[in-house]
């Protein structure tokens, strides 16, 4: 009686989960692939209603060069024997557009001695995953913009006036002060900075949206020494009260 109960609760917890889960889109299937049914937020992210794709092997949900690698059939067999398996790859929805999601599969036992398997998919692509790793990102960057002393960084708002720098920052440049909130790259006390140059190609930033990749310089110090270093800058859009922020990462490259 007890095993009953446990066993019923167990399958209502799963029920409920499958209908109000907004972000996680479920696909329930038997051993070999075939779909048994998707829930609504599987409907949402990727357009497949139940009547759409029931019957049908889900390999239909794989780019062509996946399937061609027998990623469908690798799949169920890894969760066959480890009862688990994670992948992180292309979806393709019912437009036939590919989206990079990440999901887990599991071996679950059903009633009467089946099992199925229930694969548990994550649409990164979603505005709202998109966000929150964007979240993620800036609260990254700010706690190691806080804690690092190995990192120089220095951040700009959204009119290219320094925010603030760090103390790494003002290590490789040899700076005697922080440079001052609201001034600009021209009045950092170190010639790299009041060059034309970059100072277009900071600007650039914001005027493309498109940041600086591992962008190399060569920097000539105060005491006539040269270096290479490289700066990648990372765009955060802010809300109504933070405004736009760039981040600026500089490593000093050891040649």
């Amino acid at each position: 009686m007890i095993l009953l109960m446990l066993f019923m609760n167990t399958t209502l917890f799963f029920e409920s989960y499958f209908d109000h889960a907004e972000i996680n889109s479920i696909l329930v299937m038997q051993c070999d692939g075939t779909v048994l049914r998707v829930n609504n937020a599987f409907t949402k992210n990727y357009g497949y209603a139940n009547e759409d794709i029931q019957g049908k092997n889900f390999e239909i949900l794989f780019i062509e060069k996946d399937k061609a690698e027998s990623k469908p059939q690798m799949e169920l067999k890894t969760t066959m024997k480890f009862k688990q398996s994670q992948d992180e790859n292309f979806i393709v929805n019912k437009n036939g557009v590919p989206v990079w999601s990440t999901g887990e599969t599991v071996l679950v036992n059903g009633g009467e001695g089946k099992q199925y398997m229930v694969k548990d998919i994550i649409n990164l692509q979603s505005k709202r995953q998109i966000q929150l790793f964007l979240n993620q990102t800036e609260e990254l960057l700010e706690r190691v913009f806080e804690s690092s002393k190995e990192i120089p960084m220095m951040i700009l708002d959204g009119s290219m006036k320094i925010m603030k720098t760090n103390e790494a920052f003002a290590k490789l440049f040899h700076l005697e002060n922080m440079p001052a909130a609201g001034s600009r790259l021209a009045d950092i006390d170190h010639p790299f900075w009041s060059g034309s140059t970059l100072r277009t190609e900071m600007t650039n930033i914001l005027v493309t949206n498109q940041p600086l990749r591992n962008k190399k310089y060569l920097v000539k110090g105060k005491d006539g020494n040269s270096k290479t270093i490289l700066i990648n800058t990372r765009i955060i859009e802010g809300n109504i009260d933070s405004g736009k922020r760039i981040f600026v990462i500089v490593d000093d490259v050891v040649e």
